[in-house]
Order: C-alpha cells, then structure tokens, then sequence
C-alpha cells in the first residue's frame, strides 16, 4: 500500500513539472530546470517500479547512462 502511495506521490510531482514546462515556456533556463526535474522524477518511478518487481538495479543505471 505503502508502495503505492510513494508512486502516487511520484506521479503527481511528474504531473507538476510537466504543468511547470508548458506555462514557463518563455524562459529557457526555466524550461531546462522542469526538464531535469521531469527526467529525476522519472528516474525514482522507474526505482521504485525495478524495486516491486524484484528487478536487477542495473536497468535504473542503463537509464542514467543513455
């Protein structure tokens, strides 16, 4: 349950960089900042999924290198 919620949590912070994205989209920098926070929120969704399926956490470094 625990797990769900965590992922629930991750989900919406992905659904407000994306909000973050779209309505800064005069200021580069701005819009640099939110990309990074999208890819770092898909980076701990994509944790805490290899983690309930019992996974290698070797995907999550493949993830970080390409």
């Amino acid at each position: 349950m625990i797990i769900y919620l965590n992922c629930l949590f991750f989900m919406f912070l992905f659904i407000i960089g994306l909000f973050v994205f779209v309505s800064s989209h005069k200021h580069l920098l701005s819009m640099l900042l939110s990309l990074e926070y999208i890819v770092l929120i898909l980076f701990f969704l994509l944790l805490i999924y290899l983690n309930l399926m019992n996974y290698e956490m070797f995907f999550s470094m493949m993830f970080l290198t390409f």
